[in-house]
């Protein structure tokens, strides 16, 4: 019994190394995606978007002067993914560029009414939320609050609608703009905003389009990704830095998927071998 499981196991390790090996001999390589991020349309897009992303996250600092800004990241670049990344040929997704802005803001004072005026400036903005959670950042307090994010059993059995009070503020909610009638697609174009707002131990949640583990920012190392600007802060570092002098961190993640391009590749057929 012991000799046919040993035989078994052998030929499927002989089975394994061998499709290994014949995917290995397939072509690969992801398409050109430099030539796209530097195409003129693409980097005509990239310019205005640039712009209109800037002026959005102005208007909100300036809709908020009660927040101090303690900096603003930037990770703009273009990327595709196999979706088929085991056995056979490469099936690279369609090329998306997204630009990946986050403004991050320190404030004190009571939480509730900032919580509404920060409501309100979306509002006022024309910032709608999506998705099946609350739609606002005091709706989702107090959805936390009743969901038992504040275990007092006095706000219990009072049933507050106020924000938790013995546990910390750790709030996200997502938006689209009012004139985009749906979520962005997987790799698809479009417009969203991540509003977190946190207090300590809490990190607010931030769309940053690199790689942040702990303090250390890296690019994103995939096949097939080109940035276009790269200018990194930390949400980790910059919200402990605020803390030092601030209760709440808020993290306002604009990412705007700006072109895509227009058909999957395919990697094409290794050559025939003579």
């Amino acid at each position: 019994m012991i000799a046919v499981l040993v035989a078994v196991g052998v030929v499927c390790t002989l089975v394994l190394c061998a499709l290994w090996q014949i995917h290995r001999t397939l072509d690969r390589t992801p398409p050109n995606v430099g030539a796209f991020a530097h195409s003129a349309a693409t980097r005509t897009a990239d310019v205005a978007t640039a712009r209109t992303s800037s002026a959005r996250l102005t208007n909100l600092t300036s809709a908020l002067p009660w927040a101090v800004p303690p900096g603003t990241s930037v990770a703009d670049s273009c990327q595709t993914e196999d979706q088929n990344p085991f056995i056979g040929p490469a099936r690279w997704a369609p090329i998306n560029c997204a630009r990946s802005s986050v403004l991050y803001l320190a404030f004190d004072g009571d939480i509730r009414t900032h919580l509404h005026q920060l409501d309100a400036v979306l509002a006022e903005q024309k910032w709608v939320g999506s998705g099946p959670s609350p739609k606002t950042l005091t709706g989702m307090a107090t959805w936390m609050s009743q969901a038992g994010g504040d275990p007092s059993p006095a706000v219990s059995q009072q049933g507050s609608t106020e924000p938790p009070g013995s546990q910390p503020i750790c709030l996200s909610a997502t938006y689209g703009p009012a004139t985009q009638k749906h979520g962005i697609a997987h790799g698809g174009l479009g417009v969203r905003l991540r509003v977190s707002v946190a207090e300590l131990p809490c990190t607010p949640r931030a769309d940053t389009g690199d790689i942040q583990i702990g303090g250390t920012l890296k690019k994103s190392a995939a096949d097939g990704t080109v940035y276009l600007a790269w200018h990194p802060l930390s949400t980790f570092t910059v919200s402990r830095s605020a803390y030092t002098a601030h209760r709440y961190v808020a993290a306002f993640s604009l990412v705007d998927s700006y072109a895509v391009q227009s058909t999957p590749t395919t990697s094409p057929p290794p050559p025939p071998t003579r």
